[in-house]
């Protein structure tokens, strides 16, 4: 086998790293900079070192990131069986899985365990939760979805089940005694059953680790332990890692810490900014030389990330030659923000970017609303990442039921939904129920329609009947007072079945914004109709822009990156207040910035129209930060605005010719024209 030229293969930072010599070793990847081509050619370095390769362990995240990259290794190295390779690699949970087979029986596992997926656990959970909780309406307990992530986010944190709950679900904490009932049947259970759960896998694997006999086995099995996207592993995986590596010390970890945005998930950045504290000898190098971008684009990633304090210092360096600068544009509101936007992509797809090589990214989904409506006006197809489509989303529909029932009392699949919703109303009941009310003309006597039902569908049903006579007397109101009322009465049952009913909430309350500008009901129905209808229309293999969370793009890159509703009331995230919480924000946005190859737009809409009017927003403090020199900035209205009150409503003249279409339905009123907006160097 000839020998690679690892120095003709490697640029400098990149080589010093792949030949380090044994130890632990920090390598800071930052974006863009060939993190995955490090680690695969320093496994190839340690074998033609002559370390045997099934001495090295590789950890993943991801079996895409791990079948890549032992691929990889195999063409390098040109191994000929790529389906027999004798490296350890994969991920933590595979691994973990493989091991507790050989020695699972040392902690009392016995080999023959099955491994619960997630519904499986969640089915397992609902049945526990329905014994403990079993005082209250069945559509009011909490939600298995919820019980899990408490419990996993417990474990994997290794914090308690007390402290999980007030972080994850604070408004549950009443039920704290419960919720650590729930916690130990479904241990209990699942030994009984010989069955673990993922989480399982990773608990038992760090106790085996912690066995003194088991740690001998472990330092014979492995001399070398690697690490992908070590800024992703929680508590737990952490000890797991040290535990494997603390007597050889030969631990390379692979990460960057401006990149860790996943604490939701357990995710603890400390794990990388302390790595030279628990591995004191640890060497720290630095990939700052970027494939990816243009200098331009980098130069604002640096001074984005520049801001935040606790992280190790990089900066990152174009390849590529230069180009343009990343734009900043300030519209009128949010509809002339999805109208901009759609028109730039429009554009883009003109001069010749692929349609897939174009991405409009934003920190919440339901952030999306109104670039999903006017991209479906214009026929410009779309495939939408980490999540439905926005009229798709069950609460959405939900809330949608209730508004088609009182336009048609006919409607059966709306009147089915909404039955669904509630405890003691099965398939045969809900029949039942709807074969009368489907004779009445409207809701006005609803509540004196009477059921021969059970005591639980007959509290149901009384409960409905409330709402809808509730609905049909507010009938003439406008939409989205009428969505507010049901909001009202769907919040118990939404916070009790979704783990992300904040979100959720957000969602439903964009949905009212939304709604807002139409004053009659069937007009708005009709319309979110339409847009079933294109999304039905919307096959998967056309050519489609994506849309995306920020979330959900870490890792990819585009051509053309849109990064829109950059306001003061979304990145940073409401909810995130504490320092912590705020760099972690910033590393979204320096995420976000950092997907783009040549176009990067940041768009806000300087208003948003609510049901009471336009409310004033500005840029994100995130951008109020930034210095002009990266940014080409351009505010295409410039108004002024009038207040007599914190909740006044505003309303804007252009300024720029013709942009703005005159809104005939919903006039605005006219003011005289200035500056809305301070220049940019006053921010």
């Amino acid at each position: 086998m000839s020998k690679i030229d690892f120095q003709k293969e490697l640029n400098s930072e990149q080589y010093r790293a792949v030949t380090a010599p044994d130890g632990p070793h920090l390598i800071l990847a930052g974006a863009g900079s060939g993190k995955t081509r490090t680690l695969v050619y320093r496994v190839a370095y340690l074998i033609e070192q002559g370390v045997k390769p099934e001495k090295i362990l590789l950890l993943t995240f991801t079996n895409k990131a791990a079948n890549e990259m032992m691929s990889r290794v195999a063409e390098l190295l040109h191994w000929q069986d790529k389906n027999k390779l004798p490296i350890w690699g994969g991920t933590f949970h595979s691994i973990a899985n493989r091991l507790l087979r050989f020695y699972g029986a040392k902690i009392g596992i016995q080999n023959n365990f099955n491994i619960l997926d997630e519904d499986d656990a969640k089915s397992l959970l609902k049945n526990i939760i329905s014994e403990f909780f079993g005082h209250l309406a069945a559509n009011r307990r909490p939600n298995a979805s919820l019980a899990k992530e408490l419990i996993s986010f417990s474990i994997n944190s290794r914090i308690s089940l007390a402290e999980a709950l007030e972080i994850k679900f604070s408004e549950w904490q009443n039920f704290l005694e419960l919720f650590e009932k729930v916690a130990a049947e479904y241990q209990k259970r699942k030994k009984l059953s010989n069955v673990l759960d993922f989480d399982d896998l990773l608990l038992y694997w760090k106790i085996l680790t912690e066995d003194s006999e088991m740690q001998k086995i472990f330092d014979q099995k492995w001399q070398y332990v690697l690490v992908d996207e070590y800024q992703d592993t929680n508590t737990l995986q952490a000890e797991i890692i040290f535990n494997l590596s603390k007597n050889h010390q030969n631990i390379l970890v692979v990460g960057d810490d401006a990149q860790s945005i996943y604490s939701f998930r357990a995710a603890n950045i400390q794990n990388i900014l302390d790595f030279p504290k628990v591995f004191p000898r640890a060497t720290v190098y630095k990939l700052e030389t970027n494939y990816r971008s243009t200098p331009e684009i980098l130069a604002l990633a640096n001074e984005i990330i520049a801001l935040n304090t606790n992280q190790f210092a990089k900066n990152l360096q174009a390849i590529l030659t230069s180009y343009v600068k990343p734009e900043l544009i300030a519209l009128e509101n949010n509809l002339r923000e999805a109208k901009w936007i759609a028109d730039r992509i429009e554009a883009l797809i003109a001069e010749g970017v692929p349609a897939i090589e174009i991405v409009v990214l934003f920190r919440a989904s339901h952030h999306s609303q109104s670039l999903e409506m006017e991209l479906n006006r214009r026929g410009i197809a779309y495939q939408m990442r980490g999540g439905l489509r926005f009229f798709d989303r069950a609460h959405i529909k939900d809330i949608l039921a209730w508004l088609k029932v009182l336009t048609n009392t006919k409607d059966e699949v709306a009147w089915a939904r909404i039955l669904n919703l509630y405890p003691g109303i099965g398939p045969a009941t809900a029949q039942k129920i709807y074969a009368q009310v489907s004779g009445l003309e409207s809701l006005e006597n609803i509540d004196q329609v009477a059921f021969n039902l059970g005591s639980k569908a007959q509290t149901s049903w009384q409960q409905i009947s409330q709402v809808m006579t509730s609905l049909f007397r507010q009938q003439k109101a406008n939409p989205a007072e009428l969505i507010r009322m049901l909001i009202k009465e769907y919040q118990e049952y939404l916070t009790a079945q979704y783990p992300d009913y904040r979100q959720r909430s957000e969602d439903l309350e964009q949905l009212a914004i939304f709604s807002s500008s139409y004053q009659d009901l069937n007009a708005f129905l009709s319309e979110i109709t339409l847009q079933e209808k294109f999304n039905a229309d919307d096959g998967h293999d056309q050519e489609a822009i994506i849309l995306s969370t920020i979330h959900q793009a870490k890792g990819l890159e585009w051509q053309a990156v849109f990064l829109m509703n950059l306001t003061n009331k979304s990145l940073p995230h409401p909810l995130a207040v504490s320092e912590t919480e705020q760099e972690e924000e910033r590393r979204l946005f320096y995420v976000a910035v950092t997907r783009a190859k040549k176009h990067l737009y940041l768009t806000y809409p300087m208003s948003q129209f609510s049901y009471d009017g336009y409310k004033s927003l500005t840029a994100s403090p995130f951008v109020s930060q930034l210095a002009t020199t990266f940014l080409n900035y351009n505010h295409l209205a410039r108004s002024t605005m009038t207040t007599e009150s914190d909740d006044t409503e505003y309303s804007f003249e252009d300024t720029a010719g013709d942009f703005w279409e005159e809104d005939t339905k919903h006039p605005r009123q006219k003011i005289k024209p200035g500056d809305f907006l301070p220049d940019i160097e006053d921010w």
